[in-house]
């Protein structure tokens, strides 16, 4: 596979945590948001991740039998570093 062809790359973490261990994670994904930049790790693996300007934010509640189930769900566009090029303009002489 050539550089410019992408690669679908997964990362999944699905384990029981205190409530103060995802706090921090969510702290961190929140710092990650705003720089641009989202690092994740586990072990071996690394994926890196570029939030776009604009992001979809999706919030489910559910409960259960008394389970309770809250999921959060992030998205943005990969950019392919055209996107200035590209960008509306209008320019008056």
């Amino acid at each position: 596979m050539s550089e410019n062809e992408t690669k679908d790359v997964e990362l999944v973490h699905d384990a029981m945590h205190e409530p103060a261990h995802v706090a921090r994670y969510l702290r961190a994904i929140a710092d990650g948001l705003e720089s641009g930049k989202l690092r994740l790790k586990s072990g071996a693996r690394v994926v890196e991740l570029h939030p776009a300007t604009l992001c979809t934010f999706e919030l489910r509640s559910s409960t259960e039998r008394q389970r309770v189930k809250l999921s959060l769900q992030l998205g943005w566009r990969e950019t392919n570093g055209s996107a200035e090029n590209s960008a509306f303009e209008i320019v008056a002489e």
